[in-house]
């Protein structure tokens, strides 16, 4: 479906905050664009070559499948770790019944890291974004999308959402490159991104410090790392901080309704590996992977942490 039939379909068909997504497939490259970026993420560490709808590691003989543009690393062994997968099963039923109300109030988050790291304004740049899920960080964070090399990284097939689309249009036009693999083991050659990007997702890797050594590994010579995600602290200002003050504001009959439609949905309350109270965790992973910490900013009960490579 081009981006003609998708904006065609979505006029007139009135989206009720509590439905499930609609989901549409990305715009992705040809992975013969950039196969010669890939590397088998196994111990072989082999280069690849795109042959029979697969890539083949050129040392082992291993076969990655690939469908639809998006590259399969994984393992149908799953991680290896069965907490993981749980939490990661919790969480994709989550996503699946994302709301308008979830989207709304992530936007000012997305929109100040943009902003104050300054790397939302990069252009030309080649851009690895791990944990990407639908890939929408490519228009709602980056604010040249057309001038960006992005690939998308994530352990799930998680498409586009219809409200995405809605939001961010260009979506439905701009290439991506889609491999599915875990933030342990990037699938990329060395010195290959300028920036490696973790938006709300490194709580819900298997291993942060493993990721932190990927990114280091992948990243060129003064290449940057930014992770941004939330901390475990109460919320500071605005609506949401007794329990008298949720039941007393305008948005309680929201929140009852939201509490019922993920009940239904099997949505659980803490889907994440990683809980955070303050950033020294992470801090401490990317300067044992070799990065040096350029700034840190807490703000509400959110932060970023921007690196780079020496």
């Amino acid at each position: 479906m081009d981006s003609r039939e998708i904006f065609l379909d979505l006029i007139d068909r009135e989206r009720n905050v509590y439905e499930p997504a609609h989901l549409h497939e990305q715009r992705r490259r040809n992975v013969s664009e950039y196969v010669s970026y890939l590397r088998s993420p196994e111990a072989d560490r082999s280069e690849l070559d795109h042959r029979g709808g697969a890539l083949v590691s050129r040392s082992s003989g291993k076969r990655y499948p690939v469908q639809a543009d998006v590259v399969n690393f994984l393992d149908d062994g799953g991680s290896g770790d069965p907490e993981w997968e749980r939490l990661n099963q919790s969480f994709l039923r989550y996503h699946r019944s994302l709301t308008t109300y979830t989207l709304l109030n992530s936007a000012p988050v997305i929109n100040f890291v943009s902003e104050q790291s300054g790397i939302g304004e990069l252009r030309d740049s080649r851009v690895v974004d791990v944990g990407g899920g639908t890939g929408h960080t490519l228009c709602s964070f980056f604010r040249h999308p057309e001038t960006i090399e992005y690939y998308l990284v994530d352990p799930n097939l998680r498409l586009l959402h219809d409200q995405f689309i809605r939001f961010y249009p260009r979506l439905a036009e701009l290439r991506m490159g889609h491999v599915l693999a875990h933030a342990e083991g990037l699938p990329f050659q060395d010195r290959f991104a300028d920036v490696v990007v973790s938006l709300s997702s490194i709580d819900h890797f298997s291993d942060h410090r493993a990721f932190a050594r990927e990114a280091a590994r992948v990243l060129k010579s003064e290449g940057r790392v930014l992770v941004s995600s939330h901390l475990d602290i109460p919320a500071q200002g605005g609506q949401g901080g007794g329990r008298r003050d949720k039941v007393l504001s305008r948005s309680f009959p929201e929140r009852v309704a939201r509490y019922l439609y993920y009940r239904r949905h099997r949505v659980g309350s803490d889907d994440h590996t990683l809980h955070l109270k303050d950033t020294s965790t992470i801090e401490q992973a990317l300067e044992a992977a070799g990065l040096r910490i350029d700034e840190v900013q807490v703000f509400k009960r959110y932060f970023f942490i921007v690196a780079t490579k020496p």
